[in-house]
């Protein structure tokens, strides 16, 4: 049983990274104002997060810290989301909070909207939590992992 449920999340996993490619392509039309996101919360203590920023035709790989997350019954968590007010990759970077504390819930049928000091803001909603649970995502550190910034 633990051995399908991995494999589903696998699946949903590569899907919603095939979902965000196509989105991210077809939206080249609003680059310079919204990207798309897609973070990967991952066991034990779901510590281990990354994730990617579509922008501009390119992928810039993210990492995630100062998630907290709770006790949730699955192997990684998988988020996806739009960004808004982007002038350049290097603006993703940052802590994200949220004036009001619902905004920063996030779930599968709901959206926590969150803004940093440079004043991008994040959509983003859960792909693979119960319906009904969600999860503060106030307080999350998006930091560069690995790509090159160019001088502006």
């Amino acid at each position: 049983m633990f051995e399908i449920r991995a494999m589903v999340l696998k699946v949903v996993a590569a899907v919603v990274a095939l979902a965000l490619a196509a989105i991210s392509a077809s939206s080249q039309a609003h680059a310079e104002e919204e990207a798309r996101i897609h973070i990967t919360f991952s066991k034990p203590g779901f510590d281990n997060a990354g994730g990617y920023l579509f922008y501009q035709g390119q992928k810039y790989r993210l990492a995630v810290t100062g998630a907290k997350v709770g006790r949730i019954w699955v192997t990684s968590l998988d988020f996806i989301g739009t960004v808004y007010n982007l002038r350049s990759p290097a603006d993703v970077l940052g802590t994200y909070s949220a004036g009001d504390p619902k905004a920063a819930l996030a779930g599968r049928a709901s959206a926590a909207r969150l803004e940093n000091a440079k004043g991008v803001n994040l959509e983003i909603r859960a792909v693979n939590l119960k319906r009904g649970s969600t999860l503060d995502l106030s307080g999350i550190t998006l930091k560069n992992a690995g790509w090159q910034l160019t001088p502006e």
